[in-house]
């Protein structure tokens, strides 16, 4: 027993030698290569602060060195590859036809080091085949250089307009979103006041003609009441300019008023069920999931013609989804999207907060909307908008 003991202690001692000499060869290894990267990015930062100028007389510099290292090791070893490096340089920071220059300029310094070094031909035109061999070599090695570096120049304009694009579309959205606001308020402080006023001064013209029995107290009714659904309409469609409030729980208020105005105004049943409260999410998330919520909804109303609609949110296992049920018709993707129905504004809003728009056929009939957005995301978001504010 006391042997097998310690020859497990033996071996545990072992693999603890062995774990550490590991860690720290590793340590070492990523601490060197790491060095190593930024080292280089320092050397090719430098590289692009320089003047052509300058430039062009570090790699004639470059290519002088390496002849005369040519000429020391002397013609048994070959070492003309190396001239391609001022060569590539001048490829990749400066233009094409300097680096032919260079191309040149290093195939007569390897012409005369070859000659100069004391290798003997047996005619000189072989000499001379040699450097046009060497020549054609380098030559090539510009043109791939070049067109390398054009594929780069090409694939970095078209990242930096991608960025740009969504940078303008994020903002067009961001101003359509502030101006809605403002449409919202301004309707609100503004339109309803002011059928306010002229519902309160008909009802007093109303009750005035009712003491003097007039007939026409009964039209003066009529106009109050058009009056009061005129301003509830308007504060409906102020808030659906700016349906979510800063406030904690702004997007479940929104979708439980969303829900219960399509009710009232649309004829039909539609339920907003949220089991959990969702406080994660800020504002600029919360707008986004109630503008594609309240997309799908109209979609399932005009084109789904859906009776029963139910909007659900819910977070749980590091996700925040958003779901939009109905019983509708159902509808095809491809057909909607050449009608104009808003997918694509829907699709893009998902990509916004970093997640995913799924439809899907519901059972029995119907249609399903659903958008997940993880945790992490509308958290990175918040951090963001809390930025930009």
């Amino acid at each position: 027993m006391s042997n097998l003991l310690s020859r497990q202690k033996r071996h545990v001692d072992t693999g603890c030698h062995y774990s550490f000499q590991w860690r720290f060869w590793r340590q070492l290894i990523f601490t060197r290569l790491f060095g190593y990267i930024s080292e280089v990015k320092w050397f090719v930062s430098f590289l692009r602060t320089q003047s052509r100028f300058w430039l062009v007389v570090g790699a004639l510099a470059l290519a002088l060195i390496i002849a005369v290292i040519d000429y020391l090791t002397g013609y048994e070893v070959t070492i003309y590859p190396f001239y391609s490096i001022p060569i590539l340089l001048m490829a990749w920071f400066v233009d094409r036809n300097l680096a032919l220059l260079i191309s040149v300029a290093s195939t007569f310094a390897w012409w005369w080091v070859d000659k100069a070094s004391g290798h003997v031909y047996s005619s000189e035109w072989l000499r001379l085949w040699d450097a046009l061999v060497k020549l054609m070599f380098f030559g090539l090695v510009t043109v791939a250089a070049w067109n390398f570096r054009q594929q780069r120049d090409v694939i970095r304009a078209r990242v930096e307009l991608l960025e740009r694009s969504q940078q303008l579309e994020q903002e067009i959205i961001r101003i359509s979103e502030r101006e809605q606001q403002r449409i919202g308020r301004d309707l609100h402080d503004g339109v309803c006041q002011y059928l306010a006023a002229i519902g309160f001064t008909a009802s007093m013209l109303r009750q005035k003609l009712e003491r003097e029995s007039n007939s026409l107290a009964e039209s003066a009714g009529e106009i109050v009441n058009l009056l009061q659904d005129a301003g509830v309409r308007t504060r409906d469609f102020a808030r659906g300019l700016s349906p979510v409030d800063r406030d904690e729980g702004g997007l479940e208020s929104a979708l439980e008023e969303l829900a219960a105005s399509t009710s009232r105004l649309a004829g039909i049943s539609c339920f907003f069920i949220c089991p959990t409260p969702v406080q994660t999410l800020d504002n600029r998330s919360a707008v986004h999931l109630f503008r594609i919520a309240q997309e799908a909804l109209s979609n399932a109303l005009k084109h789904g013609r859906a009776k029963n609609v139910v909007i659900v949110l819910e977070i749980g296992d590091g996700l925040c989804s958003l779901r939009i049920s109905d019983d509708g018709i159902g509808f095809k993707t491809d057909i909607i999207e050449r009608k104009g129905m808003g997918l694509n504004i829907m699709r893009y809003r998902a990509r916004t907060l970093g997640g995913k728009l799924e439809i899907q056929p519901n059972y029995p009939s119907g249609t399903v909307v659903s958008c997940a957005l993880a945790e992490e995301a509308h958290q990175e978001l918040f951090s963001e908008a809390r930025i930009d504010e």
